[in-house]
């Protein structure tokens, strides 16, 4: 192979990487512009005092309930009946797209159901190489909360959290396994429905093939703001501040869009508490958990008390409702940590979380549950 030839063929490929580079700016910014989005940067704050805004809106103090009005978080119509919508996992199985325990996975020295936080929505355009072109929305006004930009520090991959003003407390949105990121995708930015966050990707760790690329879709509710100390406690890195996976309690975003285009005053936390709960347990606390601060529409009679705090809870561990426990839950607490007292099989499920296990004729919680109630109660 001669000089000139390598010469001309590096050139090639060379240009080849810029005008990608090129294009894939180009359409980020057509989808920006397009949707117009109307937000401006909001004031920087200090992690502390942006704590402190983001995390004191109580029952009732929102101006505007943002999930009155829903967008789709891509050109894709949400249908659950319609598979090509969704992106299976390479099982191929259409369910695995969605919410739930609808994945297995190794589990201790074998296989077991596998939960999954969110919906995988499928790329509805590629170009002639195989690249999606779907821009992705905020599905609601809210406020860019965190940008992960680096592929490789999440399985995640690239993604994007808001966080948005309900009357009863914050909810979460999440879209994950972006290719590139809107110029309007930068913390602290207030956004409307509809504003451009990115492009569909495959951007994960471990890496995602093309042909699964895919937006990762979460709505739910935030465990505990103290988490990026109980992060640090354990010796862990790369935490993604507060807005860590493990910190981050989803709902069946299918569930949700269906509710709110069905009724008119859909109101997020009552769809919440209308939830089955997969179990009840009573924990020992000498406090009431963060969770339950931020979220006091949740919790039910009077302030607590110490001694003992009783919980309706979701599969992957969302309260649904607390309450002070009374005398007899605490004499079955005794001087354990927890109690499971009872359990809903048809709500649990295939319980793919393993946060209660079922061991010698009893349930309890399991390592995974113990981690949760760590986290909770930090």
């Amino acid at each position: 192979m001669t000089l000139e030839y390598k010469s001309r063929r590096y050139g090639a490929i060379a240009l080849l990487v810029i005008l990608e580079l090129v294009f894939v700016g180009l359409v980020l910014y057509l989808c920006f512009r397009a949707r117009q989005p109307g937000a401006q940067d909001a004031e920087l704050e200090t992690p502390d005092e942006a704590d402190r805004r983001l995390w004191t809106v109580g029952c009732g103090q929102a101006a505007a309930d943002p999930f009155r009005h829903l967008v789709f978080p891509t050109d894709q119509v949400l249908d659950r009946d319609d598979p090509d919508v969704f992106q299976p996992t390479a099982s191929g199985r259409p369910e695995s797209a969605l919410f739930g325990s609808v994945r297995t996975a190794i589990y201790g020295k074998g296989l077991a159901a596998s939960f999954h936080e969110g919906i995988d929505i499928a790329a509805g355009q590629r170009d002639r190489a195989g690249r999606p072109q779907d821009a992705v929305y905020a599905v609601a006004d809210g406020k860019v909360a965190y940008v992960n930009t680096k592929a490789g520090n999440s399985n995640y991959g690239k993604y994007v959290v808001l966080v948005h003003a309900c009357p009863s407390g914050m909810v979460y949105t999440l879209y994950a396994h972006l290719a590139a990121l809107s110029p309007g995708a930068t913390r602290g930015r207030l956004l409307k429905a509809g504003d451009v966050l990115g492009i569909i990707g495959h951007t994960a760790n471990p890496p995602m093939p093309l042909s699964q690329a895919h937006l990762h879709f979460e709505i739910g509710l935030i465990l505990n703001t103290r988490f990026n100390q109980w992060y640090r406690a354990q010796k862990f890195r790369r935490g993604h501040d507060i807005f860590n996976g493990w910190n981050l309690l989803g709902v069946d975003p299918l569930a949700v869009f269906e509710s709110q285009r069905q009724q008119p005053n859909f109101d997020f936390f009552r769809h919440i508490t209308a939830l089955p709960a997969a179990f009840e347990i009573v924990l020992a606390a000498r406090r009431k958990p963060d969770f339950f601060d931020r979220y006091p529409c949740l919790w039910e009679g009077e302030n607590y008390r110490g001694g003992g705090l009783q919980m309706a809870v979701t599969e992957d561990g969302l309260p649904l409702k607390g309450r002070n426990a009374t005398e007899a839950e605490r004499q079955l607490l005794g001087k354990r940590k927890s109690a499971v007292l009872r359990v809903d099989s048809a709500a649990l499920g295939r319980n793919g979380c393993h946060l209660v296990i079922y061991q010698k004729s009893l349930w309890r919680l399991g390592r995974e549950g113990e981690k949760w109630q760590d986290m909770l109660m930090y």
